[in-house]
């Protein structure tokens, strides 16, 4: 009797420790990210990014962007270009929508339509530059597995985004952004494509 005692107590106490080991790496779905999870991480992106627009900082995205990504150096170019400029953005998110997530190991896809409005600001007096913009944008979210925890490797466009303002109150030619700027699939070399966070 004790000899089985025993042995169930050891299976007991190894069930629990690879509960505790898969719990640790997936959570409790197998590592299955909700719809409500895929928007929060979106929404921290997006409030990440634009508060490093806003303050022209470009390390306020580390906590949201894995190192050396296409996404890192997109921002980083972008950002920089502005503070070169003397300008920030100011951008808030007006509306979200998860249209659909897709998850396939250490990946996760999120599609978005967003609804965003733009101003650019002078550094130092935060005077507005240029006109203001509301755009729309449907978006895919490229999220990679780093330290346990879901950063954004890449973001891009899956429609013509619908952009309001005529003029940006900047002008740079896409050779001299170094390709930050990327237009959707299907739309290169059509005109000049919108900044966005």
């Amino acid at each position: 009797m004790r000899k089985r005692t025993r042995r169930f107590a050891i299976v007991l106490i190894a069930a629990h420790l690879v509960g505790f080991a898969l719990y640790g790496v997936f959570g409790w779905r197998g590592g299955r990210v909700s719809r409500a999870e895929a928007r929060r991480l979106v929404e921290r992106y997006n409030q990440a990014v634009s508060e490093a627009y806003r303050r022209a900082d470009v390390n306020l995205i580390d906590p949201v962007v894995g190192p050396n990504t296409t996404e890192g150096k997109r921002l980083t170019g972008l950002i920089g270009v502005r503070l070169d400029m003397g300008i920030t953005l100011d951008a808030e998110l007006l509306s979200l929508e998860v249209t659909e997530v897709a998850q396939k190991g250490g990946e996760l896809q999120v599609r978005t339509q967003e609804r965003w409005r733009y101003r650019d600001r002078k550094i130092g007096t935060g005077e507005q530059v240029g006109e203001e913009s509301a755009d729309s944008y449907e978006l895919l979210y490229t999220f990679e597995k780093s330290g346990g925890q879901w950063l954004a490797s890449e973001t891009s466009f899956t429609a013509t985004p619908q952009v309001g303002r005529k003029a940006v109150p900047w002008a740079a030619e896409r050779r001299s952004v170094h390709g930050v700027i990327a237009p959707p699939k299907g739309e290169e070399g059509k005109g000049h494509e919108p900044v966005r966070p």
